[in-house]
């Protein structure tokens, strides 16, 4: 089925709020029991995602030495990389019914991801409520308006030095404006003590690999950790890039359909859309919230590979607010 979409100019943002819109597609009866939060799943979810890991990461090892270090790091960098979704579902709360939980199990895998997790909670908060707003979001994703651009976007060309910045300015306590707009001001201090301590731990790791000539560091978690990167740009680049830059949550976000393994490995954040129009379901339910509103999606791609393909054919039109038209 395919249908032609076109851009509409933006409305206005009234009394400070972009005016989310889409909702009305949920059923209100079926949200309450897909609200439902448990331990359980969540502890499933991650033993498998550390299962993965320490798995690839015994191929990495068993693989040194050999030309198949190539393909067993290249996996092990891409569960790596993949931890980023249990991040992101715990600065929602929804991980685990705990809500203490919810923040060790974040704060752990923010360490590992060298993103710190209460800044990040507060960033995607703003994310979320200003969804593919131009200025507002601090994650929006305007359609790249070049093949360069888009490789240097696949590359993470300008999230490192976003990275530093942000452990810097955490450091240091020199927020820009826009964190200070979206982080409560009785939360940067928080803010602060969580990366000093996180940099601090880096500087050990650091020093005690120098004294001792270990390699461990770089080869289990510095170097995936890199390498990993353009894995997770690609996969984050399908969740609105091409899509409007509007308020309307069916149109500003797209749902990607890949395989069970990949699902569970991301956490079922490849439902994006259903995660957008109702954040407060946790993400093993995402998939049932799918089949309720499949029928109302407007940007929904069969495969990462599908949807890049796509993203790059509006790219080619020359027109970066230009939507091609979607096979769906």
């Amino acid at each position: 089925m395919t249908s032609q979409i076109m851009h509409s100019s933006l409305p206005p943002v009234e009394g400070g709020a972009w005016l989310l819109t889409g909702m009305g597609c949920l059923s209100k009866s079926s949200l309450k029991s897909l609200r439902q939060r448990n331990n359980l799943t969540g502890f499933i979810y991650l033993g498998f995602h550390l299962g993965a890991l320490a798995i690839s990461g015994f191929l990495v090892h068993a693989a040194m030495g050999s030309w198949w270090i190539i393909p067993a790091m290249l996996l092990y960098s891409s569960i790596f990389a993949l931890l980023f979704a249990p991040l992101h579902e715990c600065s929602h709360f929804t991980a685990f019914r705990w809500r203490w939980l919810n923040y060790m199990v974040g704060m752990f895998v923010a360490f590992l991801t060298m993103r710190p997790f209460i800044y990040f909670k507060w960033r995607h908060a703003e994310h979320h409520t200003y969804t593919q707003h131009p200025s507002r979001d601090p994650e929006a994703a305007p359609l790249p308006r070049s093949f360069r651009q888009y490789i240097l976007l696949l590359l993470g060309a300008n999230f490192w030095s976003k990275m530093l910045g942000t452990l810097w300015r955490g450091c240091t306590g020199r927020f820009s404006q826009a964190e200070r707009g979206y982080i409560p001001h009785g939360e940067l201090a928080k803010v602060s003590l969580e990366v000093r301590v996180m940099v601090t731990l880096y500087a050990a790791i650091t020093l005690a690999s120098i004294l001792t000539v270990s390699w461990l560091a770089v080869t289990y978690w510095l170097l995936p950790r890199i390498l990993g990167e353009p894995l997770l740009r690609a996969i984050r680049m399908t969740e609105h890039t091409g899509t409007l830059e509007g308020p309307d949550l069916l149109s500003n976000t797209r749902t990607t359909l890949t395989n069970p393994v990949f699902r569970a490995l991301y956490w079922n954040m490849a439902f994006h859309t259903e995660h957008h129009l109702a954040s407060s379901v946790p993400f093993h339910a995402l998939g049932r919230l799918h089949e309720e509103i499949k029928p109302h999606l407007r940007f929904s791609g069969e495969g990462y590979w599908q949807v890049h393909r796509q993203i790059r054919k509006q790219i080619a039109t020359g027109n970066p607010r230009h939507l091609a038209t979607l096979d769906r």
